[in-house]
């Protein structure tokens, strides 16, 4: 249990707040659960669910119908948003008159910002992500593989290596299926001339990493070698202009000004990247529409991507963190065209 966010969470709220998304639990308490709510007021934290053991500062009681009773006089609830339509009918019969507002969890915010240890569990993530690009690099020059072989090798590499899970399935995508950024790897073969993209990601102590390169087999046709050398300058302007308080919707613009130049602007269909910690996407988001601002402790990737349909796809992405002013990279692995051509 964690009575020091609890703490700074109860300090912060000034209505109460029903947590139930799992990686806030976990973040809260430091126990994963399947089932479960933490009900969190200004003077006292009340865990709604099963199977955890006392600790000073929270309470414990067995379920959720009796919410109504640790409400008390309040009639009034933060709700996070993964809240089910159920949930909430079943709160609303439970609490008469019960006003409530379901918001992006602050919690999540909280969590926008590492600690020192949190920046150590994904360093160590992405210090296996790179052993096993290492490996991947190394098998591709030496025998030919499928899709979805290979994103079976990069698993069961990662989990060799001792990770604990991955972050999420490895995408292993090539010739036309590069173009579409969330492939599910196929029985199709990886070969000579086509861009392959590598995107992958482990988790140590419940930490994610992310990471993708692009690499070729032998050779790279002129329209790739283009999209690949834009696509590699708009991640290295980006990665520049990475600074506390500049707004996460400037750093896409950089990105996507970048490629427009070469009249790729309007292949680049995804945002320029995401937050990542215990979950593989989480707040800041650096999209077009983001309101958000870096502060130092964010930890998000850079990841701009070119998807040229019936003909392939480039993205490179590598996970950073914002060290006071400085941007930090975990691994140092080449973005150079020259560097990734097996």
């Amino acid at each position: 249990m964690n009575l020091k966010r609890i703490k700074k969470l109860k300090n912060s709220i000034a209505t109460p707040l029903l947590v139930k998304k799992k990686e806030n639990l976990l973040y809260l308490t430091g126990r994963s659960f399947l089932n479960g709510y933490l009900l969190v007021k200004k003077d006292k934290a009340i865990f709604l669910g099963d199977g955890l053991e006392k600790a000073e500062g929270v309470r414990y009681v067995d379920r959720l119908k009796n919410i109504g009773k640790y409400l008390g006089s309040e009639k009034k609830i933060v709700l996070e948003n993964v809240i089910t339509y159920a949930e909430v009918e079943y709160l609303k019969a439970k609490v008469p008159g019960l006003q409530y507002k379901v918001v992006t969890s602050p919690v999540d915010k909280t969590r926008s910002v590492k600690t020192p240890a949190e920046i150590r569990d994904i360093g160590r993530s992405m210090k296996i992500v790179e052993k096993v690009f290492r490996q991947v690099k190394s098998t591709l020059r030496k025998k030919s593989w499928t899709e979805k072989a290979l994103a079976d090798f990069i698993k069961n590499t990662g989990m060799k290596l001792g990770a604990e899970d991955v972050s999420f399935d490895p995408i292993v995508a090539t010739g036309r299926n590069a173009a579409v950024p969330h492939h599910v790897p196929s029985d199709k073969k990886l070969k000579p001339g086509e861009s392959i993209i590598l995107d992958m990601g482990f988790k140590h102590n419940n930490y994610c990493s992310d990471f993708t390169r692009t690499v070729f087999l032998k050779k790279v046709p002129r329209r790739l070698e283009i999209a690949y050398r834009q696509t590699e300058l708009a991640y290295s302007r980006s990665l520049s202009a990475v600074a506390p308080g500049i707004k996460t919707s400037e750093l896409y613009n950089i990105a996507t000004r970048t490629l427009a130049e070469k009249n790729l602007d309007k292949y680049f269909v995804h945002n320029l990247g995401h937050g990542t910690g215990l979950e593989i996407h989480e707040l800041p988001n650096l999209s077009p529409q983001s309101r958000e601002k870096l502060e130092a402790g964010n930890v998000f990737s850079i990841e701009p991507g070119v998807y040229l349909p019936r003909t392939g796809g480039i993205r490179i992405e590598d996970l950073v963190y914002l060290r006071g002013k400085q941007v930090r990279k975990f691994i140092f692995v080449s973005t150079k065209l020259e560097d990734n051509i097996l």
